[in-house]
This record gives C-alpha cells, sequence and structure tokens, in this order.
C-alpha cells in the first residue's frame, strides 16, 4: 500500500524546524519513492526535468514556504513563470504525482 504525503509533511520529515513538533528525518527509501513520484509526473508532463536525492535536499532547505516545485521552477526555469503562474504548475506537478502515488 503506497503512502499519499503532502509536501508539508516531506518538508516535517525532512527538517524539524518547519513544524514545532520534532519530526523524524526522511528516510532515503522515502525520499526515493519521492523522487520517483516527482520524476513520474514531470515525465507524464512532457517536461524535461529529472531531480535527484541531491536536488530534492537543496529544494528542502532553500523552500522557504514548502512548494518544492515552485521553487525549483524559480530557481532552474525562470522562463516559465512569463507565460504560467507558478501555483498553476505547482498544482499540475502534483496532480500528476499525487495520481502516481495513488495507482502505485
Amino acid at each position: 500500500m503506497s503512502v499519499i504525503r503532502t509536501e508539508r509533511e516531506v518538508a516535517m520529515m525532512s527538517n524539524p524546524a518547519a513544524n514545532d513538533a520534532v519530526a523524524e528525518p526522511a528516510s532515503e527509501s522515502f525520499i526515493a519513492a519521492e523522487l520517483e513520484a516527482y520524476n513520474h509526473a514531470f515525465q507524464e508532463l512532457e517536461l524535461s526535468w529529472r531531480w535527484d536525492a541531491r536536488t530534492f535536499h537543496e529544494l528542502l532547505q532553500v523552500a522557504a514556504d514548502r512548494d518544492f516545485v515552485g521553487a525549483y521552477v524559480e530557481r532552474n526555469q525562470a522562463h516559465l513563470l512569463r507565460v504560467y503562474e507558478k501555483s498553476f504548475l505547482r498544482d499540475l506537478v502534483l496532480s500528476a504525482k499525487d495520481r502516481h502515488q495513488r495507482q502505485s
């Protein structure tokens, strides 16, 4: 059975400062599952993006509001923000990611 987690839950597992309560660090297997889901979403949406563990850990550090997709777009795909709202891109990716996790 697959566990679907929000970006906030992932952040709380990886960064205790993201919440007042102490959170456990994200395991490498959990991060691998998240990366697989994100990368599947990118492929489904025909985006040429590919995240690895290093990219994900960097996003955990820089995404102050835990908007990993938004932080990635701002840092690496800023040209897309001329045409699309950051929230639109985030919601599109998260929808595909969640769909993949439900089917897994």
